[in-house]
């Protein structure tokens, strides 16, 4: 696109500024010299003209002074009666430099003060100065000549000149003011054309804005809206400045992106989908299987741990100690099998469901756990102490078993050189607590932190201390479907230490009540 109508939006805008900045100034320009015109005006107005107008009426004022003072003086023929005429000769001679000073280059006014200042003194050279020299002469027709016709004439000349020039400075006066008067009717037209201007300057913005981004990112906006409505195969419509046109083009390129990645995430689901199906169909094949087996297994094993033990007790004055150890055998691996049958089962239960989460008094978790170990403590004479443990939401059977495989263990693992003690701790993290198991048995090096959580992994011979290898695998897997984690802590002093934490929130849980079951968020 080429012209105006391809333009950026960037370059509108500043076109626009520019020329509105252009125009303004134009109209700043012509207000500032209409205002200073003005001023120009109001200053001859009051330093010029009002100052000669003053002047030339001053001027006739003090002539016509001369003239009663030169009449006196011809009646009175008293020097004192002169007076008037001798001061207002120099107060008059003083008006001609301040009106020549006012009128200074306006040569029409100068011919004009020129022709009034000759009649002036073609009054004082013919008249007054001859009558003034008859009356101190002593002649007695000095009263007759001040008042004679001529003497009149005289006079009258003058005041028709004052006359002329004092309306011609007046005229001058008027047009100064007419011409202050139209500066300032130009200062309120350009004011008025400014405000015009302004007013049509928005306007014109108002519907280029509209036209040029407010419209397109309507249009833009209307086209997002509907993808993210789930129409993403709508190709996304471009219009408007080449900004919004490319903001146009960077929303189609992620609707494509987003359209080809749910598309994928859709295959992936599907996938997903199917081999969850095959999942839950081998969960429950496998299911099957362990309980067959465990229910298949678990009955041979016990006829073979019966008739082992019924022919120890029928022929035992027939078997010689060799035989007698052979028996015995049989019964411990007998045992060992159903021991190991029962913890697998416990071990493939954990993690089926979250439907049995209730708010878990660790307290009474933690006591049941220790009265199943009643005999074993007792026999150890292994001490167990515990601070006051929160209540969590979780399985209760799993947090028995998990405090129960972790009290056995620090008690299985005891020192031989000082009597068991297991300290059981709780401290709160934020929205976790972190549970910890201290004992001072015989403790675990750093680096088979890992390896003790992995099922079937042993440090130690079967002959050294009992077990089948499940029991801290099965505490991870319960730690970790209650959402949280469990490891093997740094110690300085004898003995292991198992921290382990649990969320203080989980998924809605059920609430049993003694009287009635509810279901409720645990919060």
């Amino acid at each position: 696109m080429t012209g105006p109508a391809g333009w950026s939006l960037r370059r509108r805008v500043n076109t626009s500024i520019l020329a509105l900045v252009v125009l303004l100034l134009v109209l700043v320009t012509g207000i500032v010299y209409f205002l200073l015109d003005a001023k120009q005006e109001g200053d001859d107005l009051v330093d010029r003209w009002d100052p000669a107008l003053l002047t030339s009426q001053n001027s006739l004022a003090a002539m016509v002074n001369q003239e009663t003072g030169l009449r006196g003086f011809a009646l009175g023929k008293e020097e004192p009666l002169l007076e008037p005429y001798t001061r207002y000769s120099v107060l008059e001679s003083g008006t001609d430099t301040a009106l020549r000073r006012h009128l200074q280059g306006h040569d029409d006014l100068l011919a004009l003060l020129d022709a009034y200042r000759e009649v002036v003194e073609t009054w004082q050279l013919t008249v007054a100065e001859p009558i003034i020299a008859q009356v101190r002469a002593g002649d007695p027709a000095a009263l007759d000549a001040a008042g004679s016709e001529d003497a009149k004439a005289a006079f009258d000349r003058i005041r028709a000149a004052s006359s002329t020039l004092t309306e011609a400075i007046d005229d001058q006066r008027h047009e100064s003011m007419a011409a202050r008067e139209r500066a300032f009717n130009y200062v309120f037209v350009a004011i008025g054309v400014g405000a015009l201007v302004l007013l049509l300057a928005a306007a014109v913005l108002w519907r280029g804005l509209r036209r040029s981004v407010l419209v397109p990112i309507d249009d833009l906006g209307a086209q997002t809206r509907l993808v993210a409505e789930g129409s993403l195969g709508r190709q996304i419509v471009l219009g408007g400045p080449s900004e919004i046109v490319d903001l146009g083009r960077d929303v189609d390129i992620m609707r494509a992106r987003l359209a080809a990645q749910i598309e994928g995430i859709e295959r992936a689901r599907l996938r997903l989908q199917q081999r969850g199906a095959e999942l839950a169909r081998s969960n429950a094949d496998l299911e099957q299987f362990a309980y067959v087996a465990s229910h298949d297994l678990s009955e041979p094993l016990r006829k073979v741990t019966n008739f082992c033990q019924l022919l120890e007790r029928q022929y035992a004055d027939q078997l010689d100690d060799k035989a007698r150890q052979y028996i015995g055998f049989m019964v411990d691996g007998a045992k060992r099998m159903q021991a190991l049958i029962n913890d697998l089962l416990s071990f493939s239960r954990v993690g089926r469901t979250t439907e049995h989460f209730v708010p878990v008094d660790l307290d009474a978790t933690l006591s049941r756990a220790l009265a199943n170990l009643e005999v074993t403590i007792s026999a150890a004479g292994a001490e167990v102490v515990h601070d006051e443990l929160p209540t969590l939401p979780g399985d209760p059977t799993l947090l028995t078993a998990l405090f129960q495989n972790l009290v056995a263990n620090a008690v299985k693992y005891r020192s031989p050189d000082r009597p068991a003690r297991i300290e059981v701790r709780g401290e709160q993290l934020g929205e976790t607590w972190r549970i910890t198991v201290d004992d001072n048995g015989i403790g675990i090096e750093p680096e088979y932190g890992e390896r003790i959580f992995t099922i079937f992994q042993r440090l130690h011979l079967r002959d050294e201390y009992g077990g089948t290898g499940i029991g801290l695998a099965l505490c991870r897997k319960i730690v970790d479907f209650h959402r949280g984690r469990i490891w093997l802590a740094e110690k300085t002093g004898p003995g292991a230490r198992f921290h382990f934490t649990l969320p203080v929130t989980q998924a809605p849980i059920e609430v049993v009540d003694e009287d009635e079951p509810q279901i409720r968020a645990h919060a």
